[in-house]
């Protein structure tokens, strides 16, 4: 087992591994940087196409001719998957000029370790921040155990303030290229219902916006439909929100690559995280530091179906009768668990149907068939409010 202090293309970092799978996640900002397998050269994460800076290195104006204006400080440190508390999109002008952070503090600023070690046979990380702003404490454990190619996640989201509070919780999952290919690259999640974006957010996108669709087809501005599943091997940016409905109390997210042969699957709890935002970018973005070349596929489950402005989320209304915001009572903590598995798949595969625990194993279901892909994991997936 393996737990160690190391640098990361050029960023301060934690290594986690066993024999079978190796985790990297960045100290600044606390992003899951990487996923591999020993026997593959592929991350499926995003890696930024531009220079990455520890958050603290950040200087506007030493650095907006790098990484642009508005997100510029969130994109200067931003990789993979990265955490949005207590914010999860745009920000009002007042809050532009009050510097405040885009998607929150949680991925802007510099986390602290508290404790990593290999005892008891396991590779394991504390880590953490204090959230001035948002008035919140969060701690996060990540663990790996023998022979499983599984990351094991605790958070622990404290309200440090005397009152309750909305919480915008994000897990902002980004992958990228060479996982991510256009027309290749695929996604199945236990979802019926979703809706466009509440606006059109370049000439590029090709919804017609603030509708509502039957899952995997979104209406087009042409009047036809798109199944949404694959991402798209055209020009295109777009952001569509989805409402998780699982067959049991865990909810999952599962992105595969059928030409490289990997398949990542998260599960977690889904009284907490109920929503799904897809935010697709292939080389639409003209601004920097996109620059017309960047390739990425968010799948950000949370609280929260849509990355807007604080105020729009707080007073939208539900959306399909589901609150668009969780909230936290003061001095209350979330303890939630969740966990990310990266697996090989046989040929041909065609999607995942649904997951079970059994046994000490996960069993993901193949979508029209009877083939299963086995793997060791004690289904530590749970929520509750303390």
């Amino acid at each position: 087992m393996k737990c160690e202090q190391t640098i990361f293309k050029g960023r301060k970092a934690v290594r986690l591994g066993n024999d079978v799978f190796e985790v990297i996640t960045l100290t600044g900002g606390g992003h899951i940087a990487s996923l591999r397998l020993p026997d593959s050269n592929i991350n499926p994460l995003w890696e930024p196409p531009w220079p990455s800076i520890e958050p603290e290195q950040y200087n506007e104006e030493e650095h907006v001719e790098i990484y642009g204006t508005g997100e510029g400080r969130l994109l200067s440190s931003l990789a993979g998957h990265s955490l949005c508390l207590n914010h999860f999109g745009d920000l009002s002008d007042a809050e532009v000029a009050a510097k405040g952070y885009f998607h929150g503090e949680a991925s802007n600023l510099p986390w602290t370790i508290f404790e990593l070690s290999t005892e008891n046979g396991k590779a394991f990380l504390d880590y953490g921040l204090e959230l001035p702003d948002a008035h919140m404490d969060f701690r996060r454990v990540l663990e790996i155990r023998p022979g499983e190619s599984t990351l094991y996640f605790n958070e622990r989201t404290t309200n440090t303030a005397r009152h309750d509070s909305p919480l915008f919780y994000q897990q902002h999952v980004t992958y990228g290229p060479p996982f991510v290919q256009g027309g290749v690259t695929q996604i199945h999640l236990p979802a019926r219902r979703g809706h466009t974006f509440p606006s059109s957010i370049d000439e590029s996108d090709p919804y017609l916006p603030n509708k509502e669709f039957e899952w995997p087809k979104a209406p087009l501005q042409t009047g036809d439909t798109r199944d949404v599943r694959v991402f798209p091997d055209k020009r295109y940016m777009s952001v569509l929100s989805v409402l998780l409905e699982p067959e049991s109390e865990n909810a999952f997210t599962a992105v595969w690559n059928a030409d490289h042969g990997l398949l990542v699957l998260y599960v977690f709890p889904w009284e907490i995280f109920p929503w799904t935002a897809l935010w697709y970018e292939n080389q639409a973005a003209e601004f920097l530091p996109y620059n017309n070349r960047t390739i990425a596929w968010g799948i950000e489950f949370g609280t929260v179906p849509t990355p807007i402005n604080r105020m729009d989320t707080l007073t939208a209304g539900p959306l399909f009768d589901k609150p668009r915001f969780a909230t936290l009572a003061a001095k209350e903590t979330l303890d939630i668990s969740y966990q990310v598995t990266l697996l090989k798949i046989p040929e041909n595969w065609q999607g995942v149907a649904g997951i079970q625990y059994e046994q000490g194993e996960i069993i993901v279901r193949e979508v029209g068939s009877s083939r299963t892909i086995n793997q060791t994991s004690n289904g530590d997936v749970s929520a509750r409010r303390i």
